[in-house]
């Protein structure tokens, strides 16, 4: 590789790398940030505590439709979070900076996130109790196996079609970007 590719190349990555790192951060607001970085201040936390290796909430490597159920349930257990804060503080400054917070996790799952959590939570945890060794569990579970199995099939079909046509579509433009 000569000289100047290499050059393309790593302006290219510099590029690339500083324009994914302010995208990031283009949703949050002065204000909110400033309102997170009081509350840093305030309700601050040994480095070995921070960086011990186990965040609160993992990566995930889920699909679109299913990391939209996931960051519902991540915003309301951030929304318990503040509000066990704000059981726990006097400070008035504290107070506005949670309450501020919580308000925008409010609005940002009203508006863009699925509003039905606790239902769906309580039908997980429902789902989760199952006594899967109880005899006659297993004798309803497979009566009702086939009216799932064909649900779940029908699902999976669905998410498959619409991921086909996704692809479909970009390579739909591809060629016409080719042609053109």
């Amino acid at each position: 590789m000569d000289v100047l590719s290499r050059a393309v190349m790593c302006f290219c990555l510099i590029a690339w790398m500083t324009l994914g790192w302010s995208n990031a951060a283009q949703y949050t607001s002065i204000n909110m940030k400033s309102n997170i970085d009081k509350l840093k201040v305030h309700y601050k936390i040994s480095k070995d505590q921070l960086f011990n290796g186990n965040p609160v909430f993992p990566k995930d490597t889920f699909e679109d439709s299913e990391r939209r159920v996931l960051m519902s349930v991540v915003l309301d257990v951030y929304l318990s979070i503040f509000s066990q804060m704000l059981n726990q503080t006097g400070d008035q400054e504290m107070i506005e900076s949670l309450k501020y917070v919580k308000g925008k996790i409010q609005d940002l799952q009203k508006h863009y996130f699925l509003g039905r959590i606790p239902e769906l939570r309580t039908h997980l945890q429902n789902l989760w109790a199952i006594e899967t060794s109880d005899t006659t569990v297993q004798g309803k579970a497979l009566s009702e196996f086939i009216t799932i199995y064909e649900k779940a099939s029908k699902l999976a079909l669905k998410f498959h079609l619409k991921k086909d046509n996704r692809r479909k579509r970009r390579q739909a433009q591809r060629l016409k970007s080719h042609i053109m």
